[in-house]
């Protein structure tokens, strides 16, 4: 994607906490959840909406808990005042561009900066990001309404951070049975990948460091990741051959067992689309990740190692313990 409209320093200090909390949507979720790690780990108060309160069961005891939905203007009304900031990341739903908008209106009229995680097409300017949504919904059609959520995100008038993460590096749990009979299934062309632990890092930066500069920020790992490379990876971590075996009929199934239809749907056609292309790591997208963890990011390798122990050492794991995330940008 495009350079932010900035030139970001290489690091920046600690902000000073906030004493308002930060509102968090999606804290069940994979990227949610990591966001909410990430500011507790900072010691920010959090305060999150959701549909239960059995949704929340597993969030820390500190966490402030508002119940209601994207589809009502009062519960978000009830969960936005007095916040400091806004994290939101779209559900996969059929009325996910009316949702946004209930949230970002929200933002608006409460003076909230509001840092959005998904899919964009990023540029200096609003005719270079129309260009971009036009060739990515050619290529994507059923990401237009994401596209479409997304830059009214970018020009609302809450300071915005739209974070654009690459493909995540916990979709491949989704296939654990296969990699352990060593068979990578999901096609990979040459994509940028990254941690959605680093996501939630970068969004708690955004988040609560007010001189982080409104804009549209890339995600990315070190580097960008073949299927072969990314089997390589998981052949070190579980010391056993796992071979890429690109199946799409494997890759559907698995899909449909892990999520429901919808997003299960996107997942599927997603990655019909990122087996086919081949995008490499640019410095500008690394400096931005770099810029927003104030480190490196996380390796895709790395990750495979610390997922490998995990598997060695326990049961099957809870879907809790690593929630699976969507199919990203």
């Amino acid at each position: 994607m495009k350079t932010a409209p900035h030139q970001p320093p290489a690091s920046a200090p600690s902000p000073v906490l906030p004493s308002r909390p930060i509102l968090v949507v999606g804290a069940s979720g994979a990227i949610g959840s990591q966001v909410v790690r990430a500011l507790v780990a900072r010691g920010a108060r959090v305060r999150v909406l959701i549909r239960s309160l059995e949704r929340g069961a597993d969030l820390p005891p500190q966490v402030e808990r508002v119940v209601g939905t994207l589809e009502d203007c009062q519960a978000i009304a009830r969960a936005m005042r007095g916040v400091h900031a806004a994290f939101y990341v779209s559900p996969h739903d059929e009325r996910e561009e009316q949702l946004a908008e209930n949230f970002v209106r929200a933002c608006e009229l409460e003076g909230v900066r509001l840092v959005f995680s998904g899919v964009h097409a990023d540029g200096k300017n609003r005719l270079s990001r129309l260009i971009q949504r036009t060739v990515f919904g050619l290529l994507m059609p059923h990401y237009k309404p994401k596209l479409r959520l997304a830059e009214r995100v970018r020009t609302s008038r809450t300071n915005p951070v739209v974070l654009v993460p690459g493909n995540y590096f916990q979709m491949d749990e989704v296939s654990r049975e296969e990699l352990l009979a060593g068979r990578y299934p999901l096609p990979l062309g040459l994509v940028p990948r990254v941690d959605t632990r680093d996501v939630g890092e970068a969004a708690a930066r955004a988040l609560l460091d007010p001189s982080v500069p409104s804009g549209g920020y890339a995600l990315v790992g070190p580097e960008s990741l073949s299927g072969a490379q990314t089997a390589a990876h998981w052949s070190e971590a579980l010391g056993q051959l796992v071979s890429y075996t690109p199946d799409l009929a494997v890759m559907d199934a698995l899909f449909s067992r892990a999520y429901g239809a919808r997003k299960a749907l996107d997942c599927q056609k997603s990655y019909r689309m990122v087996g086919k292309v081949k995008v490499r790591t640019s410095p500008a997208d690394l400096q931005q990740t770099t810029f927003l963890l104030g480190r490196p990011p996380r390796s895709h390798a790395e990750y495979a190692r610390e997922v490998a122990a995990l598997w060695r050492g326990a049961v099957p794991i809870p879907a809790a313990a690593y929630p699976l995330p969507s199919a990203a940008s």
